[in-house]
């Protein structure tokens, strides 16, 4: 756990892991004279581990995963929501439930969320403020990209390139994908997080196929290939990508692939959704009429972590919305994004060992 190990040794710094008391340099439940930890240092075993490394990582990893696990089930006493987690955390140890990747997790590493890279590129056009901030309340963003990238022309191409398209220092729950989810992950983000973060955990994908190509993740997935499907392609490349409404509607309307490649994975897993707003979208689109066609008790049930909305009536309206589709959301606090979901995924993972 290359992530845990590098949080792990900026935490040795900390006063409460590191004091130095009577002669002795204690760190964390151990305690050495200076001359027996200069004898200690670079001390390995035959296979060329730091042996005095791996003891006291292995004590840390402990301590944080009982944290991590007691503020897990703090969230889901908060929402009444074990039961759910616990038929979640069954479907995951039947190796049934695939991440649904969003917005959410690129955040944390430097990457703009859809509204604010929305509103950055309407100032750079003549479109009037209130006419583009109706759009997103609204949720079309669809159109608001539309009309941007009307008014940008070849330049709203460099504009995706120039935010999405760089590689940005990881960081956040996106790191925890490669030890919880080590088989293959579905996206609609253009960014390089998950291929990055895959590779760094040395579980690199042995192939990353773009919407155009999604006709092919069945077959793929049944070869245990570890794929990364980007259902709306890539910053770098315009071919595929999918994110002006007359792009949504070549590639999700009148039996297009996108949508046939959803209805494949709602029938074939059970969807995590991590870092989704699942507000009104073509994705959230293609799941209910699946669903409709089909019916709740021949699919799969679907899953969401999601903040907690502003008020209990949005909350019930949107849990009631999200049933439609199949998704059972699991809700964390306002403003706990990156930590509550991090305690959600090693309170899974753990539900496997």
């Amino acid at each position: 756990m290359k992530w845990l190990e590098a949080r792990f040794k900026e935490d040795l710094s900390n006063e409460e892991n590191l004091t130095v008391s009577n002669g002795q340099v204690v760190i964390r439940s151990r305690s050495w004279t200076a001359a027996e930890l200069v004898d200690l240092v670079g001390v390995q075993d035959d296979s060329g581990k730091n042996l005095l490394f791996d003891e006291l990582f292995d004590d840390w990893l402990a301590e944080y995963k009982e944290r991590q696990i007691e503020l897990a089930d703090d969230i889901l006493r908060q929402f009444e929501l074990e039961d759910r987690f616990l038929l979640l955390s069954e479907a995951y140890c039947a190796h049934t439930v695939m991440p649904f990747v969003g917005a959410g997790l690129s955040i944390p590493s430097g990457y703009p969320g859809w509204t604010h890279f929305l509103r950055k590129q309407r100032r750079q056009t003549a479109i009037v403020e209130a006419d583009m901030e109706a759009l997103l309340a609204q949720g079309q963003y669809e159109l608001a990209a539309q009309q941007i990238a009307n008014a940008r022309g070849v330049a709203f191409n460099e504009a995706v390139d120039s935010a999405f398209g760089c590689s940005r220092d990881l960081c956040g729950p996106v790191e925890m994908l490669p030890y919880v989810f080590p088989d293959s992950v579905v996206t609609t983000n253009f960014d390089n997080t998950l291929d990055r973060s895959y590779q760094n955990a040395d579980k690199p994908f042995t192939e990353k196929l773009t919407g155009a190509d999604s006709h092919q993740i069945r077959r793929r997935m049944l070869a245990d290939e570890r794929i990364l499907l980007m259902l709306h392609g890539k910053a770098t490349s315009g071919r595929d990508r999918i994110l002006t409404q007359g792009e949504y509607d070549q590639h999700y309307t009148n039996g297009a692939t996108l949508a046939s490649t959803i209805h494949a994975l709602c029938d074939s897993h059970n969807l995590l959704f991590l870092g989704c707003s699942l507000t009104v979208d073509r994705t959230l689109t293609a799941i209910k009429a699946r669903v409709e066609e089909v019916g709740h008790d021949n699919l799969p049930r679907h899953y969401a972590f999601l903040e907690e909305p502003e008020t209990e009536q949005i909350r019930i309206q949107r849990q009631d919305e999200l049933a439609e589709c199949h998704i059972y959301p699991i809700w964390y606090p306002a403003g706990t994004h990156d930590e509550s979901i991090e305690a959600l995924l090693v309170k899974l993972h753990e539900a496997s060992q």
